[in-house]
């Protein structure tokens, strides 16, 4: 849902992609980060990730001195003895998304999903044969609690 368009505008356009990923979000991006570094240029697809080296703290703080607004979703930021957080979701992905939901705390995704977009869940959770996604059998197959 989010590659394709991109590969297809790369090819068209002729234009590589700056992202913003981080080394610190998870062991492959760590790993990319440690061998090819911020611009990997001489690789099948060129990218370059100039905060491949922030972490979480660092995004936290330039958003704060900066005064930057950011989405809502994430609440506001805050300060512990532990460092800078947010009060509200930690990160929004494709909500649609099943990827890892038996590690959520509860209320896990979904049931928060139900509680601020309703009517977008009810599309989710109703069966394919009645024009839906068809996931609360997945969730439920899985044994992953949605109500």
């Amino acid at each position: 849902m989010k590659k394709n368009p991109i590969e297809k505008y790369e090819k068209q356009a002729k234009k590589h992609p700056i992202i913003g990923v981080m080394a610190s979000e998870s062991n492959a991006r760590k790993r990319d980060y440690l061998k090819f570094g911020c611009n990997a240029f001489e690789v099948k697809k060129p990218v370059s990730r100039p905060m491949g080296f922030w972490v979480e703290q660092d995004v936290l703080q330039y958003l704060k001195i900066n005064n930057i607004q950011y989405a809502s979703i994430y609440g506001e930021i805050r300060e512990s003895e532990r460092g800078l957080y947010l009060t509200g979701v930690d990160r929004t992905g494709c909500m649609f998304c099943m990827f890892g939901c038996h590690l959520d705390k509860t209320p896990n995704r979904f049931q928060k999903m139900k509680l601020t977009h309703p009517k977008i869940y009810d599309y989710c959770m109703k069966d394919w044969e009645d024009g839906g996604l068809g996931i609360k059998r997945v969730l439920e197959y899985i044994n992953i609690k949605v109500d």
